[in-house]
C-alpha cells in the first residue's frame, strides 16, 4: 500500500509540473493583459492568447533573453539588402515594455477603431491576421484553441475606474485630485 501511495504522489506531481507551465504563465503576465486592455480596449484574452502561442508559454528563447512575448519584428538598417533594411526579432528591456508595445502596435492599425471596447476576440483575431501579423493558416484556430483551453475570456472584463496606485509602503496615503 505505501509504495502504491509514493507511485501515486509522483505521479500526480508529474502531471501538476506538466499542466502549469501555460497556468504559470497566465497568472504571471494575466495583469499586464488586463493593463493592455484597459489601457487601449484590446481584450486580454487576445493579448494573453497570442503572447501563449508566440512565446511558447514564455519558455522560448526569444522570450527569455528579449522579453518579446509576440514575436514581434523591427526594421534594422543594412547595408546588405537593397533597400537598406533588414527585419530582426526586436529586444524589450522589460515584460511590460513588450506588452505595452504590442497594444500600442495594434492601436495603430486601420480595424483598431472599430474594434476597440468589443470584447468579440474572434473579430479582433480574424482583423489581426487579415492585417499581416501573421501568416499561418493554423494562426487563429491555435490562439482560439488556448484562448478555450485556459478560459482566457474570464480577463476581459475592463475596470470600472481607473487603477489606482498602490498605497505607499510607508503608510502615507497620496490623494489623486
Amino acid at each position: 500500500m505505501r509504495i502504491f501511495f509514493i507511485v501515486f504522489l509522483f505521479f500526480s506531481s508529474l502531471f501538476m509540473q506538466a499542466q502549469s507551465a501555460a497556468e504559470v504563465y497566465i497568472a504571471r503576465f494575466d495583469t499586464l493583459a488586463i493593463e493592455v486592455l484597459n489601457k487601449y480596449g484590446i481584450p486580454a484574452s487576445i493579448i494573453l492568447g497570442i503572447a501563449l502561442v508566440e512565446s511558447a508559454a514564455g519558455t522560448s528563447k526569444l522570450c527569455r533573453v528579449n522579453h518579446n512575448h509576440f514575436g514581434v519584428k523591427g526594421r534594422v538598417k543594412s547595408k546588405k539588402t537593397k533597400s537598406g533594411y533588414t527585419y530582426t526579432y526586436r529586444s524589450f528591456d522589460t515584460d511590460e515594455d513588450s506588452y505595452l508595445f504590442i497594444g500600442e502596435l495594434i492601436s495603430r492599425r486601420k480595424y483598431y477603431q472599430t474594434l476597440i471596447g468589443n470584447m468579440n476576440y474572434m473579430k479582433w483575431l480574424k482583423a489581426i491576421k487579415a492585417s499581416g501579423y501573421a501568416r499561418s493558416p493554423s494562426w487563429i484556430p491555435h490562439i482560439d484553441q488556448m484562448i478555450k483551453r485556459y478560459n482566457l475570456v474570464r480577463f476581459d472584463k475592463m475596470a470600472p475606474f481607473p487603477f489606482l496606485p498602490a498605497p505607499h509602503p510607508t503608510g502615507i496615503v497620496i490623494k489623486l485630485e
